[in-house]
């Protein structure tokens, strides 16, 4: 008789595959159930509808502002920041007395320039400049302070008209709406051409265009004379635009 060699570690796991082979079949249905199922058929894909669409309104701007500012060259720094300061204090007290105003002094700057007789800058200098911005409700008061401090030697770099915050963010609600409309228009016809309908709106996205810029209406140098005519600056209509971009689960008429 010949004998085999049996190891330990088969007759461990004999027992275990005794008991699994024993749990399949008492459980044939629990096996089953763990085995993944397949299916040769799928549900379709509900198409998709992905547009943009937009709106915009038009509106008269309703604030008003301009830009100065005072310049001064001296043959010390602290000689030139004096001169600059004084003209700027003498502006903002004069637009002090205009009612509604708001009042902005903003950059100053101090530098040093070199004397170049191909310039016809005979000796060095200090040059110190500083910027006031002056903002007036429907422009009320200002074109005529405008003239004022031009007579006070300030240089006039801007004078436009803008929308106010208040006044562009309601003006942009309305544009969301216009956009809004706008795309369910366009859905709904571009449904009814393809001989569906709109299920269900997956993602909208509102997109608000930038805000309108200030259109300058002029620019004028400095000038001397105390009995300047105050100048014209003619407020244009301005525009407002928002989008949407939408996506849009379509589906059968049935």
């Amino acid at each position: 008789m010949i004998t085999l060699p049996f190891h330990a570690a088969a007759r461990t796991a004999l027992p275990a595959l005794a008991i699994m082979v024993a749990g399949m079949s008492l459980h044939p249905l629990a096996a089953m159930a763990q085995r993944p199922i397949f299916s040769s058929t799928t549900a379709p894909t509900a198409p998709t509808l992905e547009l943009s669409a937009s709106g915009t309104v038009h509106a008269q701007p309703d604030e008003l502002t301009a830009v100065f500012y005072a310049e001064s060259r001296a043959d010390t720094a602290a000689a030139a920041q004096a001169q600059v300061n004084t003209q700027i204090s003498k502006a903002i007290a004069t637009a002090g007395h205009t009612d509604g105003l708001s009042v902005n002094a903003e950059s100053y700057s101090v530098h040093h320039e070199d004397a170049d007789p191909k310039q016809n800058r005979r000796q060095s200098q200090w040059i110190a400049r500083q910027t006031i911005r002056l903002t007036a409700p429907e422009g009320k008061g200002l074109l005529p302070l405008v003239a004022q401090l031009q007579g006070d030697n300030l240089v006039l770099t801007q004078l436009d008209w803008s929308l106010s915050a208040p006044r562009r963010a309601e003006l942009t609600r309305k544009a969301e709406t216009l956009a809004l409309q706008d795309m369910q228009q366009r859905a709904q016809a571009a449904a009814e051409t393809l001989k569906l309908k709109i299920g269900a709106i997956r993602t909208v996205t509102l997109d608000d265009q930038d805000f309108p810029r200030p259109r300058p209406m002029m620019m004028m140098a400095r000038m001397a004379s105390a009995d300047m005519t105050a100048p014209e600056a003619p407020a244009a209509m301005q525009d407002v635009t928002a989008t949407v971009h939408a996506t849009l689960i379509l589906q059968d008429t049935e």
